[in-house]
């Protein structure tokens, strides 16, 4: 997933051992991670303590603050910072508040990267964009085979929903858009953000696993195959086999009858 963030700016708090988080509420989005001690918060009515790996993710215009007096061992890093735009921003609303770093080494070297170029005498306000999305992302990377998955949005989750059940239907972008009541362009960018690829890619992939299935297990004929999983051109069938498969799907099947002859 990738969020297109306009950096404000960052820093590291080293405590001295006196003074608290400040009570607030900002105008944009904070990122803290804790490095070392403990760092006691609330965001809005919950209580959210961090500790060494850990990150807070402060919304704006709601009320945060610390709750008691620093420790003297505490240290993290900070940055402030702005969605792109509606769309990123709702992506934001939908991320966990207080969460582990996935690769807590990897997060503080995205943190000092920032902090040493936010430090030039040169303004590179694009490099701090693009190393502020980095941060973002390497903290919900994956960590020891445990995905932090922040939550689909609902309109995420119908889509997907209509994909997987429906993908012998011809569907296409336009169509899934107004059923699920919303603009063709807004939905394609947000499933281009959270997955990677276009709705029709995604549709199209899942077709092709499903004819994989067929290849290797029916007698159906690659005209039927492509008809029966939601291909209505069987040569476009072929070119998109052929993309995600680097063959043919006659290959294919020769390929996988070979695989299950038996000769003992």
């Amino acid at each position: 997933m990738r969020i297109a963030l306009k950096a404000e700016n960052g820093g590291r708090f080293i405590s001295r051992g006196h003074g608290a988080h400040p009570v607030r509420v900002i105008r944009n989005w904070e990122l803290i991670f804790v490095l070392k001690g403990r760092l006691e918060m609330f965001i809005g009515a919950d209580r959210c303590p961090a500790s060494p790996g850990t990150c807070l993710l402060l919304p704006p215009g709601i009320r945060h603050g610390g709750i008691g007096a620093y420790p003297a061992d505490l240290s993290f890093f900070w940055i402030h910072f702005s969605p792109a735009g509606e769309m990123e921003e709702d992506l934001l609303k939908h991320l966990p508040l207080r969460f582990d770093a996935g690769n807590p080494a990897r997060l503080a070297d995205c943190f000092r990267q920032f902090l040493s170029l936010q430090a030039d005498a040169v303004a590179d306000p694009d490099g701090l964009d693009l190393l502020a999305e980095l941060i973002l992302h390497e903290a919900f990377r994956e960590s020891g085979g445990a995905t932090l998955h922040p939550e689909l949005p609902s309109l995420m989750q119908e889509l997907r929903k209509i994909l997987r059940l429906r993908f012998r239907e011809p569907l296409s972008t336009s169509q899934i858009a107004r059923e699920l009541q919303c603009n063709p362009d807004y939905l394609g960018r947000v499933h281009k953000c959270w997955f990677g690829e276009s709705v029709t890619d995604a549709l199209n992939r899942i077709r092709i696993r499903h004819a994989m299935e067929l290849l290797s297990s029916s007698s159906l004929t690659i005209a039927q195959i492509a008809d029966e999983v939601g291909f209505n051109d069987p040569a476009y069938f072929r070119r998109r086999f052929f993309r995600s498969c680097a063959m043919t799907p006659r290959a294919y099947r020769k390929l996988k009858i070979r695989e299950h002859v038996n000769t003992e």
